[in-house]
């Protein structure tokens, strides 16, 4: 097995949306509160945002790929300082880990990392200097991932 992490492009939007409902099934299905209920056009709604802040913010996203097939993502984007920041910290170009993913059967093989590295390279290098990114509280395997990736730092948990 070979995993290739490459660009995001357009011919990509099917299949993106595809994983995003896998992900948003995942998310439903660790939330023991039953507050998340996805809506029938939750995935593609979710993607063409995802895409957009990529456009929008200078950003990008990333597919991990096993022989044509998306078996996960991340994407992200530079970050804006709030007027709260601004006035309490030093200025800073943030960037943002809007989501990442890798499906079930591909975990525990340094995807994720692959992903989250190529995608920490490509924020420093356009100047960003720190990185943000919100967990679920029940995602316990993202948490522990973003430990183990040295991430808690940067943590919004909710």
């Amino acid at each position: 097995m070979e995993i290739v992490i490459r660009e995001y492009n357009s011919l990509d939007r099917q299949n993106l949306i595809s994983l995003m409902e896998v992900f948003n099934k995942y998310v439903q299905s660790i939330d023991k509160k039953y507050r998340t209920v996805y809506q029938d056009s939750s995935s593609e709604y979710f993607t063409d945002k995802m895409i957009a802040l990529a456009q929008v913010k200078g950003g990008i996203i990333y597919l991990a790929c096993n022989q044509n097939k998306i078996i996960g993502f991340i994407g992200g984007h530079i970050g804006e300082q709030d007027e709260d920041e601004k006035m309490e910290t030093i200025p800073a170009k943030p960037g943002v880990i809007e989501e990442l993913f890798v499906s079930e059967e591909y975990r525990g093989q340094k995807i994720g990392k692959m992903l989250l590295e190529k995608m920490e390279v490509y924020l420093r290098n356009k100047g960003c200097d720190t990185v943000s990114l919100a967990v679920f509280a029940p995602n316990s395997l993202a948490r522990n991932f973003y430990k183990h990736a040295g991430m808690m730092n940067e943590l919004s948990i909710f």
